[in-house]
């Protein structure tokens, strides 16, 4: 059995407790994963206690299901419900001018049509990145958020592409896909997100190109969108970004575009819908952060 488990939110870690009917061993499983399972040996009264770290999780308002789980016959215990999270440390932050959504040569121009008008959907105002162990959060503040045309992730009128470079990872792209443009600096990217108002997708560096998104990776991330505030929250799980105990030294590298089956046309003056001021195969990277390192 397992003794009750506190009422609130807990932090970092907590200490479960309970009784067994001998000293044999057993695991405590959470949300039935067998792969984070933690080996229990109880003591010769059958009384056993353990710290559970949050490890991975970073929702305080997540519940999580307990149960002690013996492997020889299958016994299981009643089970419990934990809310248990790592607390998120800013690791880097940006303020980005107002204004500066013209790309990157300072030339671009919003598409004709009159829902972009007078609008700047892809102006970047500031970006918090966050970490909690091997999790990654990312908080970006835009000039405005539209949803002219009901999105289904919160959000249109951009496209947010967010590259992040692993740290002590080998390999890594410089391409920025569909973009036809490269990372600044010596960036390399082993997890890109893409996101607009109609997907939410993750990849891997393996086999990406000027072309090619790479591989596709689950889980993508988790999308909190407050248009009141103009932000939104990104929110990828550690076994996202592979399972690393720690994401200090990371850099993150963040773009805005639009994407519509496709990164958005470019153009050399502006159409219904395509972006103007540039040739067709210029980069597009309306407006972009410089690299962060996180701390």
């Amino acid at each position: 059995s397992i003794d009750p488990t506190p009422d609130t939110p807990q932090r970092g870690q907590t200490r479960l407790q309970g009784r067994a009917a001998s000293a044999e061993p057993f695991w405590l499983v959470a949300d039935g994963r067998l792969d984070h399972a933690r080996r229990v040996q109880p003591g010769a009264d059958g009384h056993w206690a353990l710290d559970w770290p949050a490890g991975d999780w970073t929702d305080p308002d997540t519940p999580h299901r307990l149960v002690a789980w013996r492997e020889r016959d299958g016994a299981v215990s009643a089970p419990r419900t934990l809310r248990l999270s790592r607390e998120w440390v800013e690791a880097a932050r940006h303020e980005d001018p107002a204004g500066d959504d013209h790309g990157r040569d300072g030339r671009y121009r919003y598409p004709a049509d009159p829902s972009y008008a007078d609008r700047h959907p892809a102006d970047l105002r500031s970006v918090a990145v966050r970490h909690a162990g091997g999790a990654l959060q990312i908080e970006v503040e835009l000039a405005e958020i539209s949803r002219v045309w009901n999105p289904p992730m919160g959000l249109d009128h951009v496209a947010l592409t967010v590259f992040i470079e692993l740290p002590g990872q080998p390999g890594g792209a410089r391409e920025m896909p569909g973009q036809q443009a490269s990372l600044p600096g010596d960036l390399r990217w082993h997890r890109r997100l893409r996101l607009h108002g109609w997907s939410n997708a993750l990849f891997s560096h393996e086999g990406a190109s000027a072309t090619d998104e790479g591989r596709p990776l689950r889980p993508a991330a988790d999308v909190r969108v407050d248009a009141e505030r103009r932000t939104l929250r990104l929110t990828l799980a550690a076994e996202a970004l592979g399972g690393l105990d720690s994401l200090s030294g990371a850099r993150v590298y963040l773009s805005t575009w639009d994407y519509d089956g496709g990164f958005r046309a470019l153009a050399p003056q502006p159409q219904a819908w395509a972006f103007g001021g540039g040739p067709a195969d210029g980069p597009k990277v309306m407006d972009e952060t410089p690299v962060l390192t996180l701390r």
